[in-house]
């Protein structure tokens, strides 16, 4: 090249800043597709992260299948075999844990008692299926389900209720007339229904079958690697079931619905604004390259006399290109700083909604901008490479 990298960057700018109109209207272009790329992607991130922390209140995603005896309104017990089926077949479950609900619905400490609470015999990979994080003490060891211990474990909510600061671990809280030890605190969730309890008591599910008369009602709780994966699961179990207790009926519950339907809504509005986006996209880059086309044309003269004096055809183009790219990054960056004041304004005064600057959707909306700006000059910068000196020095 005879010309430095320096001088070209200095002749480029000079050139944008001698014609601001011809500036201004192509990073106009690359504003609206950028700032309609960013604002998809912005909302996009924001649905994303409701999901999450939605996900985050409640028990990883589980499914819990219930047979019912045709022609009765007893309920069917899935066994250790049918776990293992289960297990076996269906290489999207997680973790199958043992839940029974135990017919009690308060306890009392000292003077105080609540009620309208959940009572739960769990197996020993309660945890695991539910990822729930114990806060204080600990979970059930295989010492309480095999004697029987008379311990419990409760929620934060309740632990808040019933102890009002104090530490609840080894205090003995009485329901019905029987002592159980608190043992260890879990977090509170959210079990994505409208019921909500007053708290929850878990029990090992060995003690909780005495403490039920044997009148306890067991289910499984199987959990999934992704939310994402629960519909085909649910497909999978109920098929697997039919097959093993083809004279039962099986209802399928889960805890996941609500995410499911928003997940699948978001999809859709997704699907919709990055329509928007490329249609904006296309806009501004056909504005930009009849904008460059303008700009040739207009130059002429200016391109046959910097080809007189030596520049090459290689510099010329990528004159126009340089151009081109940062009045691209320039329009990219005030729609990205625009989009992002609006979305912050947006989800602090006007909706509630967790939003956070993303280094990668800020690039990827970047690169939309110089992938359209560059793309639409390329053309009109290789026509201007083309110029016949000649012919345009006799424009002048």
């Amino acid at each position: 090249m005879t010309i430095s990298l320096h001088d070209l960057v200095t002749i480029t700018c000079k050139s944008l800043y001698g014609n601001p109109l011809r500036s201004g209207l192509t990073m106009l272009g690359v504003f609206m597709g950028v700032a309609a790329v960013s604002a998809t992607l912005n909302i996009g991130g924001i649905t994303n992260a409701q999901i999450r922390a939605k996900l985050a209140e409640r028990d990883k995603p589980y499914v819990v299948p219930y047979l019912r005896s045709q022609g009765s309104f007893g309920m069917e017990r899935l066994d250790e075999e049918d776990e293992q089926a289960l297990k076996k077949n269906i290489p999207s479950i997680r973790s199958i844990s043992s839940l029974s609900q135990v017919f009690l619905n308060s306890v009392q400490f000292e003077d105080k008692e609540a009620t309208e609470l959940q009572f739960m015999g769990v197996s020993a990979n309660y945890i695991e299926t539910t990822g729930r994080r114990m806060l204080q003490g600990r979970f059930f060891s295989s010492a309480d389900f095999d004697q029987y211990r008379p311990v419990a474990i409760i929620d934060q909510k309740l632990a808040t209720l019933l102890f009002q600061g104090q530490n609840p671990i080894g205090k003995a809280i009485y329901s019905n007339g029987t002592r159980l030890t608190v043992i260890g605190v879990t977090e509170s969730k959210s079990s994505g229904t409208d019921f909500e309890s007053s708290g929850t008591v878990w029990l090992p599910e060995t003690f909780a079958e005495v403490v039920g008369g044997g009148f306890t009602f067991n289910v499984l709780q199987i959990s999934s690697y992704q939310l994402e994966e629960i519909p085909q699961m649910k497909e999978q179990i109920e098929k697997l079931l039919n097959q093993r207790h083809p004279k039962a009926i099986i209802y399928m519950q889960d805890n996941t619905d609500d995410l499911l339907r928003e997940k699948e809504l978001q999809e859709t509005a997704a699907a919709a604004l990055t329509l928007v986006a490329l249609v904006a996209l296309s806009i501004g880059g056909v504005g930009i390259a009849n904008i460059s086309i303008a700009s040739v044309t207009e130059r002429i003269s200016e391109i046959g006399l910097r080809r007189a004096i030596g520049a090459t055809r290689s510099e010329v183009m990528l004159q126009f290109i340089l151009e081109a790219t940062i009045l691209s990054l320039v329009g990219g960056a005030i729609a990205i700083a625009t989009v992002h004041s609006l979305t912050v304004t947006a989800t602090t005064k006007f909706i509630e909604a967790p939003y956070q600057f993303s280094k990668q959707r800020a690039t990827l909306s970047l690169s939309s901008a110089l992938l359209v700006g560059v793309g639409a000059s390329f053309l009109p910068a290789l026509k201007a490479s083309r110029v016949d000196v000649i012919q345009a020095l006799r424009t002048n």
